[in-house]
């Protein structure tokens, strides 16, 4: 992205428009995992592959042309299949203070710069729970193993309580929770389990961070159509969903029907107009979001999940004048 930008001569305040936004992000410094510690869990480990603090092993894969086409993923938990074996797994030490030094003086820097803060919390329970286990053995375990998921997911969660106050108590302005949870036809688990076995954690880590900052902004996040999962993320306390896929789901019908509520947060169509349209199909949808959905504020523009191939590259640098020369929001 910075060497388009680059391509582009911009002056000073522009390019940092382009690069920067209006927010920063901040994590925890949480350590790679260690190789030797998860060797037990992970047998068939290929020595090129990443692990996280998780012990989730991942190695990136590419397309034929060379385009990022997602991980193959080794699951630490999928041998595990009783509730004490998760008693002997080595999760993260979220309280070694370690992993949140130097965290205020970041924010703080931040806000002097007049940034928007997030917080990094996403893949916050079922996305860890199913890398961690694989997803088609969790889907299994949902039904076969109900006290194993709701042992693991507390395990998750004890951590991300944790994780929401030190975020909070650090002084950020945006929580980011979230889990992939939904394809682009529908939610990947019903409705009622969802609101059985995976909200209560939801709503724990949210009401972690609020019992410190009543009035931090939380904001969710799950590819694909998360429709019918709006009104339990309001009630849980989401205030802003990403990145609302315009492939999937009806901008103009989530404004109207939850934009009191919800800030939307993305709303870039990636995989249709950027991929395959042309500039006027990139300055028409600016348009309609500013005049449709960026009404009363509640818009925040976001690309994610992008492949660049030469045609994106040319309606980014679109994208970019264009918005810029609306004012963002078209003032």
């Amino acid at each position: 992205m910075s060497q388009l930008v680059d391509s582009m001569g911009l002056d000073a305040d522009h390019r940092s428009f382009c690069l920067d936004g209006d927010f920063r992000y901040v994590s925890l410094d949480l350590p790679q995992g260690d190789r030797g510690i998860f060797k037990p869990f992970l047998p068939r480990l290929p020595d090129d592959a990443s692990l996280s603090c998780w012990g989730v092993g991942r190695i990136p894969l590419k397309t034929a042309e060379g385009h990022h086409a997602g991980h193959q993923y080794y699951h630490p938990l999928a041998g595990i299949d009783e509730e004490s074996g998760l008693d002997e797994f080595p999760f993260p030490n979220f309280v070694d203070p370690r992993c949140s030094a130097g965290l205020k003086a970041k924010i703080k820097k931040a806000k002097t710069e007049g940034y928007t803060v997030v917080g990094q919390m996403s893949q916050t329970i079922l996305e860890t729970a199913y890398l961690m286990r694989g997803i088609e053995q969790l889907m299994i375990d949902f039904h076969e193993r109900p006290e194993f998921v709701a042992a693991l997911f507390e395990k998750l969660a004890e951590r991300r309580r944790f994780q929401a106050r030190v975020y909070a108590e650090a002084g950020v302005d945006v929580l980011r929770i979230g889990d992939d949870i939904a394809t682009q036809q529908s939610l990947m688990v019903s409705l009622e389990l969802y609101r059985d076995r995976i909200k209560p954690f939801h709503a724990s880590a949210v009401s972690a961070a609020r019992q410190i900052n009543p009035e931090i902004q939380v904001l969710y996040h799950s590819d694909g159509d998360l429709t019918e999962l709006l009104p339990d993320l309001i009630e849980i306390g989401v205030t802003a969903i990403n990145p609302v896929q315009p492939e999937c789901m009806d901008l103009a019908e989530i404004k109207q029907e939850f934009g009191r509520d919800l800030t939307l947060w993305g709303c870039c169509p990636v995989q249709s107009i950027y991929a395959h349209g042309e500039g006027r199909d990139i300055r028409s949808h600016l348009q309609f979001l500013t005049d449709e959905i960026a009404t009363d504020g509640g818009l925040v523009l976001h690309f994610i999940n992008m492949l660049v191939t030469p045609r994106v590259t040319e309606n980014l640098r679109v994208f970019f004048t264009s918005f810029y020369e609306m004012g963002r929001y078209g003032g």
